[in-house]
């Protein structure tokens, strides 16, 4: 009878021992999504380093080390980490939606050749993640911007862009209200680009680029006085936007 009592302190212990194991059992890749996750970039590339080694196979780990890497504004490896991604799991809607985000980023920093080579991968990968998962957000986003921003002549079409546009706005009445602003604007539809963007505006009050867009568009119009008051409402809500600042200085400039 004495001798139970005198066995939960040990056994206290023991408890303890097991969840302090239980809880330092996370993986490398868990401490890298982590690190990535609180924007420690440095941190998450050292530790997928030698997740992501010639010989490895971790489709989970090329696909994060790529994010790193594109958040880092290093684009050539991100595209590198995301096609070896898409390579090792062709199922996953996300990796190729990784790819063509890459891609994206990659495509502003070459020639006007390498450009015309590089976007139709790009438009490959954000169609293969839509059809792999037709919800899949990053690549009807991709998708709307790809038609409504290339030419013609490289498969551009707005009436392809505002298609899937329209299945972003279904997903997400915000961005979907970004995305057809953009379109119009891309076919120089201001009026109408103005309209989408005062929607998204409505929908998300506190969001300062969607005022800053309208503003953007105001400006266009030549309201300036509109376009003024945008833009500082934009600065109100966040006063570090480079865009807007850089807007108001442009209107306030006398002309040439």
């Amino acid at each position: 009878m004495n001798q139970i009592p005198a066995l939960r302190p040990l056994l206290l212990a023991a408890l303890l021992l097991v969840c302090r194991a239980a809880a330092q059992t996370t993986s490398p890749l868990d401490d890298a999504r982590a690190a990535f996750k609180a924007n420690d970039l440095p941190k998450a590339a050292a530790l997928l380093e030698p997740l992501t080694g010639a010989d490895t196979r971790d489709a989970a780990a090329f696909h994060l080390f790529s994010q790193v890497r594109l958040a880092q504004r290093n684009a050539p490896q991100a595209i590198a980490l995301a096609e070896k991604a898409t390579a090792l799991d062709a199922t996953k809607p996300e990796y190729f939606s990784q790819l063509g985000m890459a891609l994206g980023q990659r495509i502003g920093e070459v020639s006007l050749m390498e450009q015309a080579m590089m976007s139709g991968k790009l438009r490959k990968a954000f169609a293969k993640a839509v059809e792999l998962d037709p919800n899949n957000l990053s690549g009807l986003i991709g998708l709307a911007r790809f038609y409504s921003s290339a030419p013609e002549i490289a498969g551009g079409s707005i009436e392809k862009a505002k298609e899937f546009a329209v299945r972003v706005e279904r997903l997400d009445p915000f961005q979907g209200a970004i995305e057809l602003g953009g379109v119009a604007e891309h076919d120089e539809n201001y009026p109408e680009a103005l309209e989408h963007y005062e929607a998204a505006a409505k929908l998300k009050p506190g969001q300062a680029w969607a005022q800053h867009q309208c503003g953007r568009m105001l400006a266009k119009l030549g309201r300036k006085d509109e376009a003024r008051a945008r833009f500082e409402a934009a600065l109100k809500l966040n006063p570090s936007l480079a865009a807007a600042k850089e807007a108001l200085a442009r209107l306030d400039a006398p002309a040439p």
